[in-house]
């Protein structure tokens, strides 16, 4: 009795402190979110490879770390390669222009594609996870931990943003932005100070490597079994080209349309699979959404549209806890003011400009301004939110940290206001019954047209 009392006791304790720490973290970032004023965004780092472009966001910005995500917009150049790498949290790519090939190498996936390409007398055929093609307006889904590269196969740039969940629950460390490049560097030239040659040399210094740098050049060796000079490669501390690299030769030979090997297909068949072939290996990781008019969730003819992309239409977000809006408001059309049930949202400007309100708990208006193309905003679980299209279309994504992202609307037909008895709503606003039945039934629609133009 005495052993299983002292038992009992023990975890009794280690239930209490893991209660406490956990509610002195969740109080600590309570009172570090403090956002009485929200802002529009650009990026503020840009680091150039040989390839392209990256550029980030600030991550010390308290509106995005309260949120928890890191934000990057990648251009890569005709024939350039984002090389292979993993991050420590889930991701979204959104193609904003070009297109292109990629590979998500999913832990435990067999490689069930190849590849085959002539080169002079030889030829070569090489095994792989399947390639992926990816052009504007698709959508990436990429899980926590998952190495990927991305091939530009245009002949203009090919431009992505990029969300990575940091607060995510796969990221168990901090939340803290870890990019883990499995080759070349990530040092490349940074800002305006790149033409200044000791900074070159500092950087080079302190020189972010990729994962295999760290190791002692004999672990290496034998850990592949290859001679020094492939060891000393794979290391790559004497390349400078940066993280995104131009293949001269070019990698046009890479098609997303190889067929499966006959093995693969026979163990398939036969049973001989494990497991994971049944979940994320079967998984698209790319879902496109050029054409939002022919799936849109809302439409309005003179209005905009709306498509959203969640569980039910994309399996594999249910892995990143991750969800996906698309959205076009015609000139001068405005979506009615909402808030995210479940989720925080950020914003990205595709096209054209709009003006766009967020107000918090106490009514204060905490952002009011026109948020125009490459930019980004942040809307906050349960803030209000209204945007009104410019003299332009507006075109936007909006990420969102939640696979099924619900949103309730303060106006239109499922609106909150058309679910409350007229008598509430008279006593509420203090109106007359024929004033409450006009503010439920004339609110009609998500998506508001502009009033149609007077002809003489």
């Amino acid at each position: 009795m005495s052993s299983s009392l002292l038992f009992l006791t023990l975890a009794y304790l280690v239930l209490i402190e893991r209660l406490t720490c956990h509610a002195q973290s969740h109080g600590d970032r309570i009172g570090e979110c403090r956002l009485e004023h929200l802002s529009v965004m650009e990026p503020t780092k840009r680091v150039e490879s040989e390839g392209g472009v990256a550029e980030f966001w600030d991550d010390k910005s308290q509106q995005l770390q309260c949120i928890g995500v890191t934000l990057i917009r990648y251009t890569i150049r005709p024939k350039g390669l984002l090389l292979p790498f993993y991050t420590n949290a889930p991701r979204i790519h959104y193609i904003l222009q070009g297109k292109g090939v990629m590979e998500i190498v999913v832990t435990g996936c067999r490689a069930m594609y190849r590849s085959s390409t002539k080169r002079g007398m030889s030829s070569y055929s090489d095994e792989h996870q399947k390639i992926q093609s990816i052009e504007q307006n698709d959508a990436v889904a990429v899980p926590s931990s998952s190495v990927h590269w991305i091939y530009n196969t245009g002949h203009s740039d090919l431009v992505l943003f990029s969300l990575v969940d940091v607060a995510n629950a796969d990221n168990q460390l901090d939340p803290t932005f870890r990019n883990f490049l499995l080759s070349g560097n990530g040092n490349g030239k940074e800002g305006e100070e790149s033409n200044n040659n000791w900074f070159k040399k500092k950087q080079r210094e302190a020189q972010e490597g990729n994962v295999f740098s760290g190791l002692a050049l004999e672990t290496l060796i034998g850990s592949f079994n290859v001679q020094r000079e492939i060891a000393e490669k794979v290391q790559g501390l004497k390349d400078w080209r940066g993280s995104i690299i131009l293949v001269k030769e070019g990698l046009d030979w890479l098609s997303p349309e190889e067929e499966e090997e006959e093995e693969g297909l026979e163990k398939r068949k036969k049973g001989d699979v494990n497991g994971i072939e049944e979940t994320l290996c079967s998984y698209s990781f790319v879902h496109p959404l050029g054409e939002p008019r022919m799936h849109a969730d809302k439409y309005n003819p003179r209005g905009g549209h709306i498509t959203s992309l969640n569980t039910p239409n994309m399996a594999v977000l249910q892995y990143l806890q991750l969800g996906l809006d698309r959205g076009v408001l015609y000139k001068d059309a405005i979506l009615v003011p909402h808030y995210n049930l479940n989720c925080h949202a950020v914003i990205y400007c595709t096209r054209g400009s709009a003006l766009v309100q967020v107000i918090n708990e106490n009514g204060k208006r905490v952002l009011d301004e026109e948020v125009k193309e490459g930019q980004v905003l942040i809307v906050p679980q349960h803030y209000i939110v209204v945007k009104k299209a410019g003299s332009d279309a507006f075109d936007w994504v909006a990420i969102k940290t939640s696979d099924n992202p619900i949103i309730n609307t303060l106006a239109g037909e499922l609106s909150l206001v058309r679910a409350i008895p007229e008598a509430v709503l008279m006593s509420s606003y203090r109106m007359e019954r024929k004033e409450a039945r006009l503010l439920k039934r004339k609110g009609e629609l998500t998506i508001i047209s502009p009033p149609l133009e007077e002809t003489h």
